[in-house]
């Protein structure tokens, strides 16, 4: 199976891309997969929602591609993940921040709370299509200054979308979007209700101070 590490950044985050992929490149480097960095943008849509297109200009050539955010370390790299998919054409972790009952089993088949800094696509028949639709639904945040650009179009598609829905296998938020304790926001201020754990896969350093993270990791 060929798989592709994918990741990219601009210069904004510059610092903190280059000591997290290079993790990325480690990892791909012991399981035998691609591994690239995308550093340059176009400049009429937000970087973020730009990761579908890198996706879609490159899945012809993978069995699968995993998209790693540039503020994700690997922590782990023995897991050669779920590569073989039960539903279709993504496999994606619940968003941190989700109400912490979305990580049940019964939960996860229908909630939409899910976080596009990691996740995995398959190539399949499907693929394009879901691509497309999922492009589709993010056009219209894709220029603006705030979060989540291809996140909620990603939502808006599962929402509207009943075949789209059914491609998207979630998965606990702590397989491939683990954060750090002191993560936090307006709905959990004192920190994450289920933050990182020795032996989780990855650590994304979202709502915190990376910088000062990355240095205890010693990276």
């Amino acid at each position: 199976m060929k798989v592709l590490i994918l990741s990219g950044y601009d210069d904004a985050m510059k610092e903190v891309g280059d000591r997290c992929t290079a993790t990325h490149r480690k990892y791909a480097e012991r399981r035998g997969y691609d591994c690239e960095v995308v550093r340059h943008y176009r400049p009429d849509t937000h970087p973020s929602h730009q990761k579908i297109r890198l996706i879609q200009e490159r899945i012809d050539q993978y069995d699968r591609i995993m998209w790693l955010d540039a503020d994700s370390v690997v922590m782990d790299t023995s897991p050669m993940w779920p590569l073989e998919f039960t539903k279709g054409v993504m496999i994606i972790s619940i968003d941190w921040c989700a109400p912490p009952e979305d990580d049940d089993y019964n939960s996860r088949l229908d909630t939409t709370y899910v976080s596009c800094g990691n996740f995995i696509i398959a190539n399949t028949p499907d693929t394009h299509r879901f691509l497309d639709t999922w492009a589709k639904h993010s056009e219209r945040y894709a220029k603006r200054q705030v979060c989540c650009w291809e996140q909620d179009g990603l939502r808006a598609a599962m929402q509207a979308d009943t075949w789209f829905n059914g491609k998207v296998e979630r998965i606990h938020r702590r397989c491939l979007n683990a954060v750090h304790p002191t993560c936090a926001n307006r709905n959990f201020p004192f920190g994450a209700p289920k933050p990182y754990e020795p032996g989780d896969f990855l650590l994304h350093l979202t709502n915190v101070d990376r910088i000062a993270i990355l240095n205890d990791l010693g990276l």
